[in-house]
């Protein structure tokens, strides 16, 4: 039921609709109180009773999924048990879901109702979300099965793509472990790991690193499941790559010291000392010396201990030297000089040849009365985590690859996901389900003017998970629909948001690219540098080359910074103009550097340029 907002507020339209409802004019109570519920930031003493009589008129006038939509708000998925007749099976499954997530695992009733929402859910051929409860509810036979058959319809599907065949097998490889059929679980790690390293080629190659950065993640998930750790390696070099080149610095730290710690406790010390080296350089190159001094130490310790593990099996003992005087530099590094005698003591007990062992004793006399420096040391985790851990992608993204860009099963997956989201969150979910109920109905024939509708009231949601919907609504044969996915765009900032925003730069129609140019403006965070850079150099379009660049005149990132300049040296005079004028309003210090440091060797005419950029920052080149 599609309404204009309206601009009373929600106690006076409550108490509107409700003398409406008396008078037997539901429908108008009821489109009455959704144009009022846009008001996201109302208290909530005022916005639950509107939502409660919008509930129940809707059901009053059979609209029974948009009743439940209000009962989901109110309640959580508890009630509206008398519309569970007149709505779908995934709105059945959902509900019952809910209740049993609201319930907690240690409650045997939530098995029940996971069960019950799983059969549900097979009902509307949702596999992967029956799959996921069936999971949940720890019934791993019939898990296996419904992940067996996704496999097989992924596999068999026009729309079937790599990653979602990866992401299928690998839940096929883990139910099956949890039969005990490790032959399966075995074939079916091989196919996960093939397509999904398929798909990340893919994707870098098409410039959707993000997507890459999942799948690395899951090769990372699968090498921890099955203790393959290539799998586990190729995995985190890639997501710290990419975290590194994304300037993503504390996700990357994390991701060294964890991948640090599941290779040292496999045994693999030499791997593990090699990644402590790399996170030690890189801590150092972001100025954080404590996480650096830290990794130094870690890295001298693991030497020893790759020493010390090679003469107990009496391996070679040039391994072990070898290891003792990587160990040397390590201590040395961090002004541990007595650490560097003792060493070259150990250096010099080896069996090996007696010149090298008297070279090695000589040495550790020159530091017989060394002492070690005090330095200040910290690990990353210590005092610094994650804002929340990775999500279960091989589950997320499969529903998300099922639900093929609904902006109403998006919606009620927020609407019943409560904890991480704010109520403004919240209600404008539910703003938005109750108008893509209406404009995604199976036997709906929606306007363009609904179809835009439904962008606007997506648009302020900003969750990732909105992207979907807007991805497809981007293919909209109209262009008024499709310039509002535009405009909506540049509110989501996300990698992702990329993607549907280029098709739309080079878009038949003048008013799309221009409402992309300007979402592309805004898409002014760190790790967009890598979709803005390729957008200025592949664009073909002139205005679109120039919003990328006016773009990355605010990204405040080293490579950000080095790119703009270097359009100041070599570009033409409209996009130099096009950094000049932008670059007054930007407030990163790291442009300012790059332009410093290019000054003494620019020609005259780039110098001044250089010496514009300067001064429109206060400061005199």
């Amino acid at each position: 039921m599609a309404a204009e907002l309206s601009t009373v507020n929600l106690v006076d339209a409550r108490q509107e609709a409700e003398r409406l409802s008396r008078a037997g004019r539901q429908v108008e109570g009821a489109r009455l109180l959704i144009g009022a519920l846009p008001q996201a930031y109302a208290s909530e003493d005022e916005y639950a009773p509107a939502v409660r009589v919008l509930g129940r008129l809707l059901g009053e006038i059979g609209d029974a999924r948009a009743a439940l939509t209000c009962v989901w708000y109110t309640n959580l998925g508890d009630g509206g048990d008398s519309l569970f007749p007149h709505i779908t099976p995934a709105d059945r499954a959902r509900s019952l879901a809910a209740r049993a997530f609201k319930m907690g695992s240690s409650d045997g009733r939530a098995m029940t109702l996971l069960s019950q929402a799983a059969s549900e859910f097979e009902a509307a051929t949702l596999i992967a979300q029956a799959a996921v409860c069936r999971e949940k509810a720890g019934e791993f036979p019939t898990a296996r099965g419904l992940w067996s058959r996704l496999c097989q319809m992924i596999t068999g599907s026009s729309e079937g793509d790599l990653y979602a065949c990866g992401l299928a097998r690998f839940n096929l490889a883990r139910t099956s472990r949890n039969v005990g059929d490790m032959k399966a679980a075995r074939e079916a790690t091989v196919a996960a790991v093939h397509f999904l390293e398929q798909a990340a080629d893919r994707y870098e190659t098409l410039g959707q690193r993000e997507r890459a950065f999942d799948c690395y993640h899951v090769l990372v998930a699968i090498g921890r499941e099955f203790s393959t750790l290539e799998h586990v390696l190729e995995g985190y070099v890639n997501l710290i790559r990419i975290l590194r080149e994304d300037q993503l610095r504390s996700h990357a730290l994390q991701s060294y010291e964890e991948a640090i710690r599941f290779v040292r406790e496999k045994g693999e010390i030499s791997a593990a000392a090699t990644l402590a080296r790399e996170l030690s350089a890189f801590a150092r190159k972001q100025g954080m010396v404590p996480v650096a001094n830290n990794a130094m130490h870690m890295q001298a310790e693991m030497w020893h201990e790759v020493a010390k593990a090679t003469l107990a099996r009496e391996g070679p003992p040039e391994i072990a030297e070898n290891a003792l005087l990587a160990a040397v530099l390590c201590h040395a590094e961090v002004g541990q000089f007595r650490r560097v005698g003792e060493t070259y003591v150990e250096l010099g007990n080896l069996p090996i040849e007696s010149a090298r062992c008297a070279h090695y004793a000589r040495a550790s006399q020159r530091y017989r009365d060394a002492r070690d420096e005090r330095v200040e040391s910290m690990a990353w985790s210590q005092n610094y985590q994650r804002d929340a851990p990775f999500p279960d992608v091989w589950h997320v993204d499969l529903v998300e690859w099922e639900q093929r860009g609904s902006a109403t099963d998006a919606c009620a997956d927020i609407l019943l996901a409560p904890e991480p989201w704010s109520e403004v969150v919240r209600r404008r979910a539910l703003a938005a389900r109750l108008t893509a109920l209406q404009v995604e109905a199976p036997d709906a024939k929606p306007t363009a003017e609904a179809r835009v509708g439904l962008v606007k009231v997506l648009e302020p949601i900003e969750l990732y998970s909105i992207l979907s919907p807007l991805e497809r609504l981007a293919g909209d044969p109209d262009a008024t629909v499709r310039a509002a996915v535009a405009r909506a765009l540049g509110r989501f900032l996300y990698k992702r948001t990329f993607i549907p925003l280029r098709r739309l730069l080079s878009d038949a129609d003048s008013s799309v690219k221009q409402e992309g140019n300007r979402a592309l403006e805004q898409l002014r965070f760190p790790h967009a540098f890598d979709p803005l850079a390729r957008i200025y150099r592949e664009s073909t379009e002139p205005e679109s080359k120039l919003a990328a660049l006016r773009a990355l005149a605010h990204v405040d990132t080293e490579e950000a910074a080095e790119m703009v300049v270097g359009v100041l040296l070599h570009a033409g005079p409209s996009e130099r103009e096009s950094v000049l004028s932008t670059v007054a309003g930007s407030r990163g210090d790291r442009l300012v550097k790059a332009a410093q440091a290019a000054l003494p060797t620019a020609s005259a005419e780039v110098a001044a340029s250089l010496r514009a950029v300067l001064k429109a920052r206060g400061i005199n080149g």
